[in-house]
């Protein structure tokens, strides 16, 4: 039997018109119940599916995490360990010699600190270390000159030829004390 207080007034005029009987809306009410069970029972299956699917997933980060800190990468040529770092600060390498020191741990499959204990790794170092001392004292011809004070006379014979006025104040001062002296 249906509940005439849940009905609503449209409803209520089709039962008493007989346009619907009780079992008609019986009938409607079971209808929307199993609907909406279904509707539940879809989303529910696409929830646990999606939580499945993020649940494989970090599983599968998770393997491939542990996997990378387990097994030893080797490393970019631009990379450095933190102790690497400090160990070539420490030995005091000139910034031109990384690369060898690199390039050397590299070839051993060693690390950048373990390459520098190397005999061959001191034996280079120290050679171009005494290539650098002796190129620094031999290094003569780079030496520059002082910027040399031009005269009054220079200054205008200058400004004659060029016809330029100097930029300075003091060249311009000079030129017009010469300028002056030869009136």
């Amino acid at each position: 039997m249906v509940d005439l207080d849940t009905l609503t007034e449209e409803e209520k005029e089709l039962l008493e018109k007989g346009e619907k009987t009780e079992d008609d809306f019986l009938a409607d009410y079971n209808a929307e119940q199993e609907k909406s069970k279904k509707d539940f029972d879809e989303k529910l299956k696409k929830a646990e599916e999606l939580a499945n699917n993020y649940k494989i997933r970090a599983e599968k980060a998770e393997a491939k995490s542990k996997e990378s800190k387990s097994e030893s990468t080797p490393k970019n040529d631009n990379e450095l360990s933190q102790t690497d770092l400090i160990a070539l600060i420490k030995a005091d390498v000139a910034e031109e010699d990384i690369s060898e020191v690199l390039s050397f741990a590299k070839l051993k499959n060693i690390s950048a600190s373990e390459a520098l204990k190397s005999t061959i790794v001191k034996t280079i170092l120290a050679e171009k270390s005494e290539e650098r001392k002796t190129a620094n004292a031999t290094n003569t011809s780079n030496s520059r000159k002082g910027a040399s004070r031009k005269d009054s006379t220079t200054i205008l014979d200058e400004a004659r030829r060029s016809g330029t006025i100097p930029e300075s104040d003091e060249e311009l001062n000079k030129l017009i004390q010469a300028r002056f002296a030869k009136k």
